[in-house]
């Protein structure tokens, strides 16, 4: 596990234009969209405050009612009962009680989650770009030296590695005694990616999907069968046992960020705003809904909300069965969100350390959770537990006490 300085070096130089090449795709997606909502924006906020609007219409709030609903919700001031420093940008994972650790400095660690004990800490020498993929008792970390590592989660000693073709830029996920992971070709330009499953005991390979495209997420594994995307813009369906192709579909755009498997429906977004609904089974479309920007999901809420969170700036609400739009919320820092199934709410965090606490049925702000420290990346709900990493190095474990709950 010892570091290479060259290697680093070129590790570094392709991470720096794939974010550069991510950083003007987005780009221009938001300015294209922005347009639209600044015409949208200058509509709404001519509307009388308290206009009712049909059933199963989008439910936009103009400025001033957001004042007003933000006036009226209660604030609740989180203070972090443990913090541990963590060199570089921290991704956090959780099972059974205890907090896996991976940075992109090559850091991996356990830690207790109800005390911030670190049970033990290794270095791997080399960049991680992603969260670990913890279960039965076994640590998954992929990195940028092509190697899939597999942990021991009680003491973090080795029990196996599998060499891959390229970097792992992407979570591996476990399933049924499987662990299923992408990797690139190594290369900078015309960029591939092969899906591989393993068997998550032994890391022997059980079998290899090539395609003609490239993506940094994560597979998503339903009962029967493995889907993917990418930048040709592509979905696909894989059966989860033999690796063959199930059927495909061609989307709107680059498909980016990990498909969603949820009541038998894959769902997924594209760059330009598309999210997607297609039937598992079959891959034929079922619905369609164009929202603002680069967007990625959230998993449904108990009520059976889909939520999509525009690029740093708006939450949409989406019936799970039709795409219809519920209601959105306006906040322009938001990271990423949560269910509260105890308060039939949602909590949608932003990068300056706030958590609002909004309702599921209408999206206005019922509360407002705040912290002393930024966020650096989405925050990870474990019940009524927060954890988040911070720009001063620090992750943080807050609880969210029934008394904060609306």
């Amino acid at each position: 596990m010892e570091s290479r300085i060259g290697h680093s070096a070129a590790v570094g130089i392709k991470v720096s234009l794939l974010l550069v090449f991510m950083v003007i795709a987005v780009f221009f997606v938001v300015q294209a969209s922005m347009g639209a909502r600044d015409s949208a924006a200058s509509i709404s906020l001519s509307r009388p405050v308290g206009v009712d609007r049909a059933i199963g219409e989008t439910i936009y709030h103009s400025l001033d009612d957001l004042l007003q609903d933000l006036a009226s919700a209660r604030v609740y001031t989180l203070v972090p009962y443990w913090e541990l420093a963590v060199s570089g940008e921290v991704f956090v994972a959780e099972d059974g009680g205890f907090l896996y650790l991976t940075s992109n400095l090559g850091q991996v660690m356990a830690v207790d989650a109800a005390t911030g004990n670190i049970l033990w800490s290794l270095h791997l020498g080399v960049w991680v770009s992603a969260p670990p993929a913890a279960h039965a008792g076994v640590v998954y970390v992929g990195a940028t030296d092509h190697v899939l590592y597999a942990l021991d989660a009680g003491s973090g000693a080795l029990l196996w590695y599998y060499t891959s073709q390229g970097e792992i830029l992407a979570k591996p996920v476990v399933d049924e005694g499987m662990v299923f992971f992408t990797a690139d070709n190594d290369s900078v330009y015309d960029l591939l990616h092969r899906l591989y499953a393993l068997d998550a005991r032994s890391g022997a390979l059980l079998w290899i999907y090539d395609t003609e495209s490239w993506t940094p997420a994560s597979p998503a594994v339903g009962d029967d069968a493995v889907y993917s995307g990418g930048y040709r813009r592509e979905v696909y369906a894989l059966d989860k046992y033999s690796g063959r192709e199930l059927w495909s579909f061609k989307a709107s755009n680059i498909v980016f960020s990990s498909p969603r498997v949820v009541e038998g429906k894959v769902l997924f977004t594209c760059i330009d705003g598309w999210v997607h609904a297609l039937d598992a089974a079959n891959g034929a479309p079922l619905w369609s809904r164009k929202l603002p920007g680069f967007v990625w999901l959230s998993l449904p809420d108990v009520s059976g909300n889909l939520y999509a969170c525009s690029h740093r700036n708006t939450l949409t609400a989406l019936a799970l069965d039709t795409g219809e739009e519920l209601w959105a919320f306006d906040d322009g820092y938001l990271l990423s969100c949560s269910g509260l199934p105890d308060a039939d709410a949602v909590c949608a965090f932003n990068s300056e350390g706030k958590a609002y606490v909004l309702d599921e049925t209408e999206g206005t702000p019922l509360g407002l959770l705040q912290t002393p420290y930024d966020f650096t990346s989405p925050p990870l709900l474990v019940g009524n537990n927060m954890y988040a990493s911070s720009s001063d190095g620090f992750i943080r474990a807050y609880t969210i006490s029934p008394d904060a709950m609306p």
